[in-house]
């Protein structure tokens, strides 16, 4: 007989049962965790993209317009349209013409100003179709910015960029005397835009006339190619306070914190009413710096929170909780004045239906435009219309109502990180199965 206190061991499969279902809960686990972690990034992207939409109407309230959209010329097709044809150099070297050899390098890259693609109508059509050629569709699709939500919302950087906020660095212990833009704190916040949306860049640009004689025409400004070569629009041509440094390896100075130093019809830009930040950022993370592009031709982004000591030279955006850029749409306007719409009716007009990775890749048949309609006033995209039938044949043209009707619109890549702007529905992948757009998230204003 065997003792009372004898046990008896686990046999080698009832090990690999427990192994079994320890290995299948845990599994279980992990899905569920990562269900519900994806769930909650898209919760909480979706609520940062209407608190920014919302803070944008606040912006809109005080300034009479929404943001105009801020980017490296460089990173639009030259050529397409009349506007678009003479983007500034910016860098010596062997780069083509708006593009920079070293991004990361120069204060101001991707705060120039796109100015709206405008062209000449084509007589005969009155059409958007009919004023559009498929070259020029595809070029449209480039304008847009990830920079312009930080800049305008949040104000970060000093007065030399938007007005308001100190040059340089403050000591532990400052000063008895502080320069007047020294007394200009915290950073965050800006002085008006003015009537172009650009502190003067576009209406009254600055000059390089306007540094001769001054204290700012010395070392390290001098042939500094923040100032060279520029053109309407772009951030050297603001009208505000000399930067305190032009590159990222030159020493820092005070010259941004001395009035004496800024021509005397700029220095109104530096007074008045600071206004903003129009959006408190509850979760550092989600504002984010472009060191450059990677060789894949994405951002290189670092967040705030990681202690990058150029964080604060680096074009600023506002990040969803994937870690990728948040992207702004507008519409156009006239005249360089973002408070005065363009309401030509002659086709050449677009509206945010005609960015193609704003449509969705689902919705009910009564959001879409009218097909009619669509063959008349939508650009297609790349894709084949699936549903051709009569005169709408050919191209995806299936935008909707809201789109065409919003004033401004954010994108999010969503939780693949992806986009493809050529077509509403961007399919990838060894066999053409994954939509990279599905998971797109779009917010629309007003």
């Amino acid at each position: 007989m065997k003792p009372r206190n004898a046990r008896t061991a686990f046999t080698l499969v009832e090990l690999l049962v427990v192994i079994g279902i320890i290995a299948v809960l845990a599994g279980l686990l992990i899905v569920g965790v990562g269900a519900a972690t994806r769930k909650a990034q898209m919760a909480n992207t979706r609520f940062l993209m209407t608190s920014i939409v919302q803070a944008m109407a606040r912006f809109k309230a005080d300034h009479g317009y929404y943001p105009p959209v801020l980017g490296d010329p460089g990173s639009l097709a030259a050529g397409a349209f009349g506007s678009w044809t003479s983007s500034p150099t910016r860098s010596a070297g062997p780069s083509t013409a708006g593009q920079m050899l070293f991004p990361s390098g120069q204060v101001g890259w991707m705060r120039d100003l796109l100015i709206p693609p405008s062209q000449a109508a084509v007589p005969g059509g009155t059409s958007k179709v009919s004023q559009w050629t498929s070259a020029e569709s595809k070029a449209l699709q480039r304008w847009h910015s990830v920079t312009s939500p930080a800049e305008y919302l949040l104000g970060w950087g000093d007065r030399s960029g938007d007005g308001y906020g100190i040059c340089g660095t403050l000591p532990e212990i400052p000063p008895p005397t502080l320069k007047p833009g020294q007394r200009e704190v915290p950073r965050d916040g800006l002085r008006s835009p003015g009537l172009d949306g650009v502190w003067g860049a576009a209406l009254t640009p600055r000059m390089a006339s306007d540094l001769a004689g001054t204290s700012a025409g010395t070392a390290p400004y001098t042939g500094s190619s923040l100032f060279a070569g520029r053109n309407v629009g772009t951030f050297g041509a603001r009208n505000l306070a000399v930067p305190a440094r032009s590159k990222v390896d030159a020493a820092a100075n005070d010259l941004g914190n001395d009035d004496a130093a800024v021509p005397l019809r700029f220095q109104p830009n530096l007074q008045g009413k600071v206004f903003g930040p129009y959006l408190e950022l509850k979760d550092p993370g989600t504002l984010g710096g472009i060191r450059g592009i990677r060789a894949d031709g994405e951002w290189d982004v670092v967040r705030s929170s990681e202690g990058d000591p150029n964080f604060d030279v680096y074009p600023k955006c506002i990040l969803d909780y994937w870690g990728s850029p948040i992207r702004y749409y507008r519409k156009g306007y006239m005249n360089f004045s973002p408070s005065a719409p363009d309401t030509t009716q002659d086709g050449t007009a677009f509206d945010l239906g005609d960015f193609f990775a704003l449509r969705p890749a689902r919705a009910d048949e009564s959001d879409y435009v009218p097909k009619a309609e669509a063959a008349r006033e939508c650009l297609d995209d790349e894709n084949p219309d699936l549903q051709s039938d009569g005169g709408f044949q050919g191209r995806d043209r299936s935008a909707t109502r809201r789109l065409r009707a919003a004033d401004i619109a954010l994108l999010s890549a969503g939780p693949d990180r992806r986009v493809d702007l050529t077509r509403r529905l961007g399919f990838s992948g060894p066999n053409k199965t994954q939509d990279v757009n599905e998971d797109n998230i779009v917010e629309t204003g007003p």
